[in-house]
């Protein structure tokens, strides 16, 4: 018997397939006891039966059971240690009955098998002729250590094999985020993966919106459609994840605030996106009630997932507002270029051939006159050309701009800032003024500056707003707050100049000027319907 014993225990750790090793340790345990029934009840990370497998019984009895066993009656009477004997299952005082369609046992060993610290199962041997003796239960033992060591290495070769398949899924969503910056179809498939790889029902990728708001962007599953655009909640728990930036699981969608779609849903696990110290998103993932609950490796495994994902799509963003910046300066520079330079040179060209007809004989004057033309008609294709490059440059949403300067101001200052603003709510007139436009973002840009330079803040906000014909910029941070003899220089001079020139006013003062770290607040305030720079008046 023991060198049957060893060599049982030595098959039990052949195998890496839990299932497998599951199934053998049964049989060794039937063949080691001589027991007529075995059973492993595998429990979930909340301690209720995720899988059960048996040895002994008809499958058609198992499929008129229908479930695992809870730990009630006799079962829940073995230990977290050592070993539970009953010579007559029927006679134990705990004993409530059996389910339906369920085998009579008669005699019955249970013990608990434990995977370093924690519970796994327990183990079930049951109908042995005479009763299990305390040889049995030193057999079941020794059966059960060896089993734990396997089960363990098998569960961190499942392990390393679901990262592997995490890395790949995501390995294929950041090469995507980065061809194309643009590419939802990136993101669904990110959702997409999530929700395979997690083993849920339903996911959902959580993105910020306008106003502070969070949007559920992308959706699948279940529930996808009554989701899809929904905003989180103040004060529920998905918002406080995100800024937390701090991962969870749950065996239910946590917390009292809940959005009425997500209510129907069991366990449930939160895995912001982070990127740079800043959270971008948030990855939720939900089973049907009665799944197994998630665990600390999903978590685990789908938190990498979502890092890696905001890194590539922060990446990505930036990469992407950086080329277009860079095409927007560069169609900039190419206009102006045409304008000063190549446009006045063919003006001049047509001046001088007009006077130098004036000066030949006649029958060189019609050439001379055509080719004039010729110049005039450069001179104009010149012109459109320009037109079109200021059209291109102006037809850019405001929004659009504003969210560009955000972007780019993330590297210098360290941390996204916050706008507030009602893109809806601003005139069309106002957003189709070329020149406010610009004035607008570059008082943006340079506030932003401003504060990545001077004001060691770790928070922004920025709220641009209109009530009638007043527009005002107001940019306001967390850190040390104005020198106490404030005097404008270089970037806080252009935002009082620009002011000026619009017949309006600027000031920066301390936000807080009671707190030891005052912060500072920069105002920029026009009359928009009649802020035209005054050179361009004439006056």
């Amino acid at each position: 018997m023991p060198d049957s014993l060893s060599g049982a225990i030595i098959a039990l750790n052949a195998d890496l397939d839990l299932p497998a090793v599951l199934n053998r340790f049964l049989e060794v345990s039937l063949a080691h006891t001589g027991a007529k029934h075995a059973a492993i009840n595998v429990l979930g990370p909340d301690g209720q039966s995720v899988d059960f497998y048996f040895k002994g019984m008809d499958r058609s009895m198992w499929d008129a059971i229908g479930r695992g066993p809870r730990a009630v009656g006799v079962l829940g009477r073995i230990p977290a240690y050592g070993t539970l004997v009953v010579d007559e299952v029927t006679a134990h005082p705990a004993f409530e009955g059996f389910p339906e369609g369920h085998p009579t046992l008669g005699s019955f060993l249970g013990t608990a098998l434990r995977v370093r610290d924690r519970v796994f199962g327990y183990l079930y041997l049951a109908s042995k002729d005479g009763g299990f003796t305390a040889q049995d239960e030193t057999i079941v033992r020794a059966l059960a250590a060896a089993a734990s060591v396997a089960i363990d290495n098998s569960t961190l070769y499942q392990e390393a094999l679901e990262r592997e398949r995490w890395l790949t899924a995501s390995q294929e969503v950041t090469t995507r985020l980065l061809a194309d910056p643009g590419d939802e179809g990136a993101l669904a498939q990110l959702v997409e993966a999530a929700k395979e790889l997690g083993q849920a029902a339903a996911a959902t990728l959580v993105l910020p919106g306008m106003d502070e708001n969070w949007v559920l962007e992308f959706t699948v599953g279940a529930k996808a459609d009554e989701m899809l655009g929904l905003i989180l909640p103040e004060g529920g728990y998905a918002l406080k994840t995100i800024r937390s930036g701090v991962g969870t699981y749950a065996l239910e969608p946590p917390g009292e605030v809940i959005l009425e779609p997500i209510r129907d849903f069991g366990p449930a696990l939160y895995a912001p996106l982070r990127a740079e110290g800043r959270t971008v998103g948030l990855l939720m993932l939900y089973r049907e009630k009665g799944q197994p609950g998630f665990g600390a490796s999903d978590l685990d495994m789908a938190q990498r997932f979502a890092d890696q994902a905001a890194l590539a799509l922060s990446v990505a963003e930036l990469r992407h507002v950086k080329d277009v910046s860079a095409l927007l300066e560069n169609r900039q520079r190419i206009a102006d270029d045409l304008h000063d330079l190549v446009s006045q040179e063919l003006f001049a060209a047509a001046i001088q051939l007009e006077s130098l007809a004036e000066q030949v004989p006649e029958e060189f004057r019609q050439t001379l006159e055509n080719l004039r033309h010729n110049v005039i008609r450069a001179q104009k294709e010149v012109r459109g050309v320009v037109s079109t490059l200021d059209r291109e440059r102006s037809s850019e949403p405001l929004s659009e701009r504003v969210r560009r300067e955000i972007v780019l101001s993330q590297n210098v200052l360290g941390f996204a800032p916050t706008v507030r603003v009602d893109w809806d709510a601003l005139p069309p007139e106002l957003c189709a003024d070329t020149s406010l436009v610009d004035d607008l973002v570059a008082v943006v840009r340079e506030s932003l500056s401003n504060v990545a330079q001077h004001a060691k803040a770790s928070k922004v906000k920025i709220r641009i707003s209109v009530e009638g014909d007043q527009l005002e910029v107001s940019v306001t941070d967390n850190g040390v707050g104005p020198p106490q003899e404030f005097s404008r220089h270089s970037g806080t001079s252009n935002l009082a100049n620009r002011a000026l020139r619009r017949a309006g006013s600027f000031s920066l003062q301390p936000a807080k000027p009671d707190k030891p770290r005052p912060g500072s607040v920069m105002l920029w305030t026009v009359r928009w319907r009649m802020a035209r720079p005054q050179e361009d008046s004439g006056v």
